[in-house]
């Protein structure tokens, strides 16, 4: 059994408020620490070194395993692939639990398919755009290595950003055969973009035909700043 200690920020149960589980329920789980620093970041009391102070807990796995009171569970941050002992949780969790890992696209998802290659088990991963400032960080391979049960995230932001989503909305077509094909959503970086226009990329592009958008919907029903929801 694991010694280790995991820097959680905050667990609490509320719904999906994005993604393919919008509008269920689901115990998550916040990791503090996290290596970009998108311009969008709406988490910035998850993150070390910023002007507010990043607080949190550390738990064994044993008690962080008792927090967890729904069969689905996001693990989320900052970035949780950062944690050290991150592979052991997710073992754990996959003998009862169905698990979104919430994940920006510069950490290598590898090891963690390869340790637990269950499918109970799926990626919701960022491709940073343009507008957030860390797309040289994305790392090819991440999207190279995804099933039809992962999710490729776009937060759209500007016109550039529209640009980049199709370009590699076209790529992941090209590269993935049609079985395979990872799931695509798309969002707005909030009050920056207009949602119409994603309804009408997703018209008029072929290779985003069958995208979904996504509303943020912890932020329609409650205040877009409150925590644990």
């Amino acid at each position: 059994m694991t010694s280790a200690k995991y820097n959680v920020v905050e667990i609490f149960d509320s719904i999906e408020g994005e993604g393919k589980r919008s509008g269920s329920l689901a115990t998550f789980i916040r990791f503090a620490g996290c290596n970009l620093r998108c311009s969008y970041c709406d988490t910035s009391y998850a993150l070390f070194g910023e002007k507010q102070p990043c607080h949190f807990e550390r738990l064994t796995l044993d008690s962080l395993l008792e927090k967890v009171h729904h069969y689905q569970v996001t693990l989320t941050g900052g970035e949780p692939l950062l944690q050290p002992s991150i592979c052991s949780l997710i073992q754990r969790l996959d003998e009862a639990h169905e698990i979104n890992i919430e994940t920006n696209g510069a950490v290598d998802i590898r090891p963690v398919r390869n340790t637990s290659p269950s499918r109970h088990l799926f990626f919701t991963i960022d491709y940073k755009l343009p507008s957030s400032g860390m797309e040289k960080h994305m790392i090819r391979d991440n999207f190279e290595n995804l099933r039809k049960e992962d999710v490729v995230k776009f937060v759209i932001g500007s016109y550039d950003d529209e640009i980049r989503t199709l370009e590699i909305a076209d790529w992941l077509e090209e590269y993935y055969d049609k079985e395979n094909l990872p799931q695509i959503y798309l969002g707005t970086v909030n009050g920056k973009w207009e949602n119409e226009r994603i309804v009408e990329l997703m018209k008029k592009t072929p290779s985003l035909n069958k995208a979904h958008i996504q509303l943020q919907l912890h932020k329609i029903i409650w205040d877009e700043n409150k925590r644990g929801v």
